[in-house]
C-alpha cells in the first residue's frame, strides 16, 4: 500500500493500518505493506489514536497525508482484520485499476 503512494500525487487517498505512533498534531501509520506513513491533523489530537485505523486524506508529498478524517476500529475488528489480505485487495485495485472502478461518473 505505501509503495503504491509515488503513483497517487495530490489525489485523495484512504489508508487502513494497524500501527500508530501520535504525538498531537500528526502520527505515523504502518501500511498493510509496512511503510510507515506520515499523518498531519487539521486539529490536535483530543483522543489516543491505536490498533486498527482508517485515515482520508491528500497526499501532499512523498509518505505524507493531510487528513480529512479518520477512525479507529474497536479492538475486536482489529484482532480479527485481516491485514494481508487487504494488502493483497489493494495491491490487486492498484494493478488493475481499470476492473476497480472507484466513484461516480457524472451522466451526460
Amino acid at each position: 500500500m505505501g509503495k503504491l503512494y509515488p503513483t497517487w500525487g495530490q489525489m485523495g487517498e484512504r489508508v487502513v493500518s494497524e500501527r500508530v505512533d501520535g504525538n498531537g498534531t500528526s502520527f505515523t501509520l504502518t501500511t498493510s505493506d509496512g511503510r510507515d506513513v506520515r499523518i498531519h491533523l487539521q486539529e490536535p489530537l483530543n483522543e489516543y489514536v491505536s490498533g486498527l485505523t482508517e485515515v482520508t486524506g491528500d497526499v501532499t508529498q512523498q509518505n505524507t497525508i493531510q487528513c480529512q478524517h479518520y477512525i479507529t476500529f474497536p479492538q475486536e475488528t482489529t484482532d480479527t482484520f485481516d491485514l494481508e489480505l487487504y494488502n493483497t485487495a489493494v495491491e490487486l485495485s492498484g494493478n488493475m485499476p481499470q476492473n476497480y472502478i472507484v466513484g461516480i461518473e457524472p451522466q451526460s
